[in-house]
């Protein structure tokens, strides 16, 4: 053979699946000792021995870490991503991604029981989602980043969405709006909770009361921002101010002000959460909350390494400082 074997050619050669070739090459404990040795043997005789795979074989170690995320084509989780690759590659790591929106909750049971990385980062943990349950189970070290879990035992690393939310309340009552619109997601998690209540909170302290007909509870997408914006500056008294628990709704929310024929910040303020890379842009010109992602990526994937090296260490919750960055949707930039 003048190339290289493949996995089917080695599967063919040892008379098993390719999925158990997989399985051997991944230290799986699922193949009994007799196809293990069998495998093996026809690798040898092939010659086939990637610097990897062999490593793994003899450490137990990868030196892979499973990545599992949603919406990868959002602004925010885009930046995530890129960050979580970056930290990863200049430690020398390497990872695979599996977008749990699209995947089957069989596919990633199996995914999580087969062993194939070191670690697993999951960004995008709900309250209802079986995903963190099933993964600390597996017994493989998990960190939760972006999003947490109330009261689970496991290593969490998230942004002080609560505070930052409060700041953002403050921030606009300390300017004089008292009629303020809320555009919120049904809470599925601490993040989206916590940019709700924290918001809530600072109006209260102020004294200022959320008029029912202000808060729109939507979905995620950029459409959904526009259609709140629409439906809020359509009332008789529309609202001075909206704050948006996401940049991509309040992207959504400007682009629906515009169309509603509102100028911002003249007529109306915006303010989002998670200052993305888009945020900054003169089309948009947000004033968001920052969300400290590379603070939160590089202290999960070091709590991470912490995991896989010391399995038994205590588990940590890290909670990251998210200020507020004024730009122009807001008048006071002050």
């Amino acid at each position: 053979m003048s190339r290289p074997p493949t996995s089917r050619d080695l599967a063919r050669m040892a008379g098993v699946s390719q999925a158990t070739v997989s399985r051997v090459l991944t230290n799986s404990p699922k193949v009994t000792a007799e196809t293990r040795e069998r495998v093996l043997q026809v690798l040898k005789d092939a010659n086939y021995t990637p610097n990897a795979l062999a490593r793994a074989m003899k450490t137990g170690r990868t030196d892979t870490i499973g990545v599992f995320m949603t919406r990868v084509t959002s602004p925010f989780h885009a930046e995530l991503l890129d960050e979580i690759g970056r930290v990863l590659s200049s430690m020398g790591l390497h990872m695979i991604l599996w977008n749990i929106e699209h995947d089957q909750e069989e596919t990633i049971a199996e995914v999580l029981q087969q062993r194939f990385v070191d670690g697993f980062l999951l960004t995008s943990a709900t309250y209802d989602s079986k995903l963190h349950t099933m993964a600390l189970a597996s017994g493989t070290p998990t960190v939760l980043l972006h999003r947490g879990i109330d009261g689970l035992d496991c290593d969490q690393v998230v942004g002080d969405n609560w505070q930052g939310a409060y700041d953002a309340g403050r921030y606009l009552v300390d300017h004089g709006h008292t009629d303020i619109g809320l555009v919120t997601l049904t809470h599925t998690g601490n993040t989206s909770r916590d940019r709700d209540l924290g918001f809530r909170a600072a109006l209260a302290d102020a004294g200022v009361k959320i008029k029912p007909g202000n808060v729109v509870s939507v979905d995620v997408p950029h459409s959904a921002g526009h259609a709140a914006a629409i439906k809020l500056l359509s009332r008789k008294k529309p609202p001075t101010a909206i704050y948006a628990v996401t940049d991509l709704l309040a992207f959504g929310v400007l682009d629906g002000a515009r169309a509603r024929g509102a100028r911002v910040p003249d007529d109306v303020w915006v303010v989002g959460f998670d200052n993305t890379e888009m945020a900054a842009w003169e089309a948009f010109d947000l004033t968001t909350v920052d969300q400290p992602v590379h603070g939160i990526v590089e202290t999960g994937i070091q709590l991470l390494r912490d995991r896989i090296n010391d399995p038994d260490r205590p588990t940590e919750v890290v909670t990251l400082p998210c200020p507020l960055a004024i730009r122009g949707s807001t008048a006071n930039r002050h």
